[in-house]
């Protein structure tokens, strides 16, 4: 129950996106980037489906597989029963290697088809457009259509866009879906079926009615997740690195520098004690004669015939 709101809650969100500009380039830019790839890888990350379409006939069902298989239709009678519908439509969808989305079609004559002109700026809220069209262009209000559009055409210089809408009454799609239902089938498409048999490309089911499938893209989403992730290490290494190689350059230059200021320091404190030292003696010789000045002066004042036999001089 929960999960059916989610997917109603979700739906207009999804088929705003499916319409938007963001959808057709990412598509086109994975179909591009897959036609880089070599055939086995492309096969392995990008998941490749057939289909399987049940069809009402006048008097029965008719179940074809297209696909990477030749077409092959076989058919049902309506009194068969709901089992022999559902085992035929079994192993048409087991036939082949590549798994099958199980759709069904509606004759032409039972859909109602329109081209919309709308203005450019309506693809913003696409999905409300369209339901307030319907209660303009056709007989029915959009709770009692099943329906479905897409964007067929694009004019820039008229800011205009063609959407192609597809509808078929609730009641009749239900009358369709019934027998199916019952049989225990889970459907992933309700389309109608072109001139030339093939699909109109359109899906009427709900969200919430669609069969859930694996996410065709989950391994590469997986492993677009797994690579981003290394990515992400990879450059929070690297930053790391890098931060740690510049707190070692920098230590290593605080160091030289701390080198560098003591061995100036030391140098200092030797020009200061060779300094001090200098101005000591040189105090030390202004405050105290010198012995040679005192001999000659004593040489001068004593008489020739006086010898001196000691001399002592106190400081």
């Amino acid at each position: 129950m929960a999960m059916n709101k989610l997917q109603r809650w979700l739906a207009p969100y999804r088929t705003a996106y499916r319409n938007s500009a963001l959808h057709r380039f990412l598509a086109w830019w994975g179909a591009e980037l897959a036609r880089l790839l070599p055939v086995a890888w492309r096969d392995w990350f990008i998941e490749r489906r057939d289909a399987v379409q049940v069809m009402a006939t006048a008097d029965g069902w008719s179940v074809t597989r297209l696909g990477s298989l030749p077409m092959a239709t076989e058919s049902v009678a309506t009194d068969a029963g709901a089992e022999v519908l559902r085992a035929l439509a079994e192993r048409m969808l087991q036939a082949g290697e590549i798994k099958a989305d199980l759709v069904a079609l509606l004759d032409a004559a039972q859909v109602l088809e329109r081209r919309l002109p709308l203005p450019a700026a309506a693809e913003e809220n696409l999905a409300q457009v369209i339901a307030f069209e319907l209660d303009r262009q056709t007989p029915f209000r959009a709770d009692q259509v099943r329906y479905d559009f897409r964007i067929g055409a694009r004019d820039a210089i008229a800011r205009q866009i063609q959407v192609d809408m597809m509808l078929v009454p609730r009641p009749l799609a239900e009358q369709t879906l019934a027998p199916l239902t019952a049989a225990g089938l889970a459907l992933d498409a309700l389309d109608a079926v072109a001139a030339d048999g093939a699909r109109r490309g359109f899906n009427l089911l709900p969200a919430e009615a669609r069969a859930e499938r694996a996410n065709a893209g989950a391994r590469l989403n997986w492993i677009l997740v797994a690579v981003g992730l290394g990515l992400l290490w990879l450059v929070m290494r690297q930053s790391i690195v890098a931060r740690e190689q510049a707190l070692t350059d920098l230590q290593q230059a605080v160091d030289k520098v701390q080198v560098e200021a003591a061995h100036t320091t030391e140098l200092k404190r030797k020009l200061t004690d060779a300094v001090d030292g200098a101005n000591f003696l040189a105090g030390r010789k202004k405050q105290h004669p010198v012995a040679v000045n005192i001999l000659r002066e004593l040489t001068q004042l004593l008489p020739k015939n006086t010898a001196l036999v000691r001399l002592s001089v106190n400081r």
